[in-house]
């Protein structure tokens, strides 16, 4: 298990290993869908189906990739959060986020509220 940096106070500490191993694990599949995107460009299919299908699993896989990068993104802000001592408080309202919502989404930086405001307005 890793340590903990000085900068994680007591209370976000299951938060943060939680945090810690969803970066992990988006880490290693992204490297798994890279190589596997890779390996589909490769092999180069006999006809005009198998390109078509190697080209469906590769567009695929990007998509994956990209999702993965983009939650990625969210857990290494949710990480620096914490070190900032600013995890857990709502980035629109300033109030505390849910403890249930933390549980659920480690990485959030909305209330239920302003999530919701959020998503209406787009």
């Amino acid at each position: 298990m890793k340590a903990l940096p000085r900068e994680a106070p007591e209370a976000w500490t299951r938060h943060y290993r939680a945090l810690l191993q969803v970066r992990d694990t988006l880490i290693r599949e992204s490297a798994e869908r890279e190589a596997a995107a890779r390996a589909a460009m490769e092999r180069g299919g006999a006809d005009a189906l198998d390109v078509a299908s190697e080209l469906t699993e590769h567009e695929t896989l990007v998509a994956e990739i990209s999702q993965e990068q983009a939650e990625l993104v969210e857990v290494e802000a949710a990480l620096e959060r914490i070190r900032l001592g600013t995890y857990g408080r709502c980035e629109v309202t300033g109030e505390p986020i849910a403890p249930e919502r933390l549980q659920a989404l480690p990485w959030t930086r909305w209330s239920v509220a302003a999530a919701a405001q959020r998503e209406k307005s787009r």
